[in-house]
């Protein structure tokens, strides 16, 4: 398989003129999110008529692509687009048009291993080898063994794609999977920042009282904060099991650290000290009175979770009705917004939606279906 591997400025221009004359192009990117805090684009791969390229983003300004992703008339394909466009929107300043990406076509199509290895290994009898799925993009020299893997993933994009195409216009659903995978254009550059609120996802934390809530938060701010310093990914400074261990015994955790899962001698030396500057901190502080919420919110709240239950039997319903995963009729993120709507019209659900077709096909079930809860009435 032949590929250009471009990390020169003047090489990449004139691989974006002929990239540009090109009528489709598979594309895929490789970052390094499981080496550092803020995930870059590492390498971006094209392949098109005339070749595949290698473009590593390190080195090189991307912004001349835009006049090929913005091109109504070149199809972009992607594997899992909705992960690869805000990586390449932090790198260069365009929009995406005409995009085809073959994980969700097959879905739309009920292959339940969608993954691009399993796709091709279907349809081609070929076993990917993915030992690098997992490598440092950042490294600097990019092996050669990691440059044909990486060419390999764009390699069959457009063979998945004609394949595809005749089984999703079978299935009249053709256009409603394009529409969805349009939708993908909107979205914006991936940005990383401080989760400050994400200690309370953790197994338990919600049933936390003083003083212990108060530790998990400051461990949890505190291993964001010395992640961000040190460009290296959370999970590389100390686990999350290892921070709810010590927000539940603190006192412990000040005395003996080395005594927890996950506290070894070496982690103790690099983060010994913010580790117990925060459990001192928490211990220090004011204990949080307790809100007890009112009656009549506990209820509100009770009464979304019913809506959204609804909803979600009516997407199974339905789901089962078209053949199609329930994620693919509305997203769990989308009914939870229409459940916490009261007595929405179509225009409101639409603008949560966000989708004229999907609109078209639901908006109007949703309307009944809220205002017979609305009303009491039973489904």
């Amino acid at each position: 398989m032949h590929f250009e591997f471009i990390d020169e400025q003047e090489k990449f221009e004139k691989a974006t003129k002929k990239i540009a004359a090109s009528r489709y192009l598979g594309i895929d990117t490789e970052s390094d999110s499981l080496y550092s805090y803020y995930e870059k684009l590492c390498l971006v791969q094209i392949a098109c008529e005339h070749n595949i390229y290698l473009i590593d983003t390190l080195k090189l300004n991307i912004s001349s692509l835009k006049e090929a992703f913005e091109n109504p008339n070149i199809r972009k394909i992607f594997h899992s687009g909705e992960s690869d466009i805000p990586l390449i929107k932090t790198k260069a300043d365009c929009a995406f048009s005409n995009i085809f990406d073959v994980m969700v076509a097959a879905k739309y199509l009920g292959i339940k291993k969608c993954g691009l290895d399993n796709l091709i290994e279907r349809f081609f009898s070929i076993k990917l080898d993915k030992k690098y799925q997992k490598a440092d993009w950042g490294e600097r020299p990019i092996k050669a063994e990691m440059l044909n893997y990486a060419a390999m993933d764009v390699y069959y994009l457009k063979k998945l794609k004609d394949i595809l195409i005749p089984e999703l216009k079978k299935a009249k659903i053709f256009e409603e999977f394009m529409i969805h995978c349009e939708q993908f254009s909107k979205l914006p550059p991936k940005k990383i920042k401080i989760n400050t609120s994400g200690w309370l996802d953790l197994p338990g934390a919600r049933n936390m009282t003083w003083p212990y809530s108060a530790c998990l938060k400051e461990l949890w701010i505190s291993r964001e904060n010395t992640a961000k310093e040190r460009d290296l990914p959370t999970f590389k400074i100390i686990s999350n099991e290892a921070i709810l261990s010590m927000a539940r015994e603190p006192q412990k955790a000040l005395k003996n650290p080395l005594s927890f899962k996950g506290i070894s001698p070496y982690v103790l030396s690099k983060h010994g000290d913010w580790i117990r500057k925060s459990i001192e901190k928490a211990l220090n502080s004011v204990p949080e009175e307790k809100v007890f919420k009112k009656k009549s919110d506990h209820s509100h709240m009770e009464e979304i979770k019913r809506k959204f239950g609804i909803l979600r039997e009516w997407r199974k319903k339905m789901a089962e009705e078209r053949k199609l995963f329930p994620e693919l009729i509305l997203t769990n993120d989308i009914l939870w917004k229409i459940a916490l709507q009261e007595n929405p019209s179509i225009q409101i659900i639409g603008e949560i939606i966000g989708n004229e077709y999907k609109t078209s096909l639901y908006a109007s079930q949703l309307v009944g279906i809220l205002s017979n809860i609305e009303s009491g009435n039973k489904l």
